[in-house]
């Protein structure tokens, strides 16, 4: 569970408190992310690019799906 935590840490997900535990540290509201994240989700959009490229996944099922997993997600939520 520690690492978990410090991994989650280490992204910036969540932010922990001796004396008041851990709490998630964005959400949609706080405003656009910071750079470093987006220097980092590019780069694993790149590599999952990639290996769509590699395995004969089309422009148009990338884009499509790439607008359909947000929906998906935000209906799970």
């Amino acid at each position: 569970m520690n690492k978990a935590y410090a991994l989650l840490r280490q992204q910036g997900v969540i932010r922990i408190n001796r004396e008041s535990g851990a709490a998630v540290r964005r959400d949609a509201g706080t405003g656009p992310p910071e750079a470093p994240f987006i220097d980092d989700w590019e780069e694993r959009m790149r590599v999952l690019l990639a290996e769509a490229t590699v395995h004969g996944i089309d422009r148009q099922d990338v884009l499509g799906r790439c607008e359909a997993l947000p929906i998906a997600f935000e209906e799970s939520v």
